[in-house]
């Protein structure tokens, strides 16, 4: 009974602030931040130290916590932060007799964390634009657990592989069907509070690939599939009267061609608004030459930029400048590309490429 109205508390409160679940992981998150500096103070007192495995699964616990909390919410770079930094401590946890050399530098990366933390969470305080995604910091981590120097990194893309104290282990490999339900999901919920209607279309589920990068690109997908059904696709009335069917479609496409993925996204929605993407670049300082210059292309770029957003509210599912930022960087730490086309009317279509070295 309690806990029934605990969560009608909640979903009054979310009702009345959208913001409230993002109040929440900001205050959770600074105490978090709090266990992680007081361990870094503590440890940096003495020239040499050691690390009991009480305190190594303590703080597994609070990067667990942050991970988990940060993916719930839709924060893709802090989750993944979190989980490096996890992999810190799944290593102390096989390494009986770290060196104490390996401890200290574990003990600068966590500071990398936590400061990366930091300013994210005071970015969301601020409503500033987001301006650092923690790649940087995920790849330092990568390369100290695969004991090599920053100059001489692994060879081909650091995603790829695990690295134990025990050696190389290549990640399992998954398809996209799993992703299909979640996709599916997402349309009922959130057909049902917008009061609009969709479909779902998926044709290349089968393709396999790594599993964190089904992690990254399921990610992105439904960020996608956010925008689109918040604002691209039209209500059933708008669309019957633009001779629209009454159902808006989404499709996603997944074809792998050698070592190279291909990912094409649309909607047959109202397409972009090339004026609003020109007017809001230009309030922000973006253009470099004149407006009757840009291509389509160059200007639905912006929409990729870190804090782009054309809408003047926020809602529940987007306007607060985090979105296709996000799904661009986590392509880009791929080593992949995306690309906007876009119709007035006819819809809008990401197409995305990364490669996958066997």
């Amino acid at each position: 009974m309690n806990r029934n109205r605990y969560e009608d508390d909640n979903v009054e409160k979310f009702l009345e602030n959208p913001d409230f679940l993002q109040d929440i992981f900001v205050e959770e998150t600074w105490k978090n931040i709090d266990k992680i500096d007081s361990f870094i103070e503590e440890k940096t007192k003495d020239e040499d130290f050691s690390v009991s495995m009480e305190e190594v699964n303590g703080l597994m616990r609070t990067m667990h916590s942050v991970k988990g909390s940060a993916s719930m919410m839709g924060y893709p770079s802090i989750s993944e932060t979190a989980h490096s930094a996890e992999d810190l401590f799944a290593y102390l946890r096989e390494e009986e007799n770290p060196a104490q050399n390996d401890l200290k530098t574990i003990l600068q990366l966590l500071r990398m964390v936590s400061g990366f933390l930091k300013r994210e969470l005071r970015r969301m305080e601020t409503d500033d634009e987001v301006t650092d995604f923690g790649w940087a910091v995920v790849r330092r981590i990568k390369n100290f657990l695969a004991h090599v120097d920053s100059e001489n990194e692994p060879e081909g893309p650091s995603y790829q592989i695990s690295y134990t104290r025990k050696g190389k282990q290549i990640i399992p490999y998954t398809n996209f069907a799993a992703l299909i339900p979640q996709m599916e999901r997402l349309a009922i919920v959130m057909g049902r509070e917008l009061s609009k209607e969709f479909t779902v279309k998926v044709s290349g589920a089968e393709t396999e690939v790594p599993r964190d990068i089904f992690e990254k690109i399921s990610m992105s997908v439904l960020q996608m599939m956010k925008n689109s059904m918040d604002h691209g696709l039209e209500k059933t009335a708008v669309r019957e009267q633009m001779g629209k069917t009454a159902v808006g479609e989404i499709s996603l496409e997944i074809q792998k061609a050698g070592q190279r993925v291909f990912v094409v996204f649309r909607d047959d929605g109202q397409g972009l608004d090339k004026h609003g993407i020109l007017h809001t670049a230009r309030e922000k300082g973006l253009l470099k030459k004149a407006e009757e210059d840009y291509e389509d292309t160059e200007i639905f770029a912006f929409l990729l930029r870190p804090g782009f957003t054309t809408k003047s509210r926020a809602t529940m599912f987007s306007g607060r400048g985090v979105g296709l930022d996000v799904v661009n960087a986590t392509i880009s730490s791929l080593g992949g590309t995306i690309r906007i086309e876009s119709c007035e009317y006819m819809g809008t279509t990401f197409f995305i490429e990364f490669p996958v070295v066997a």
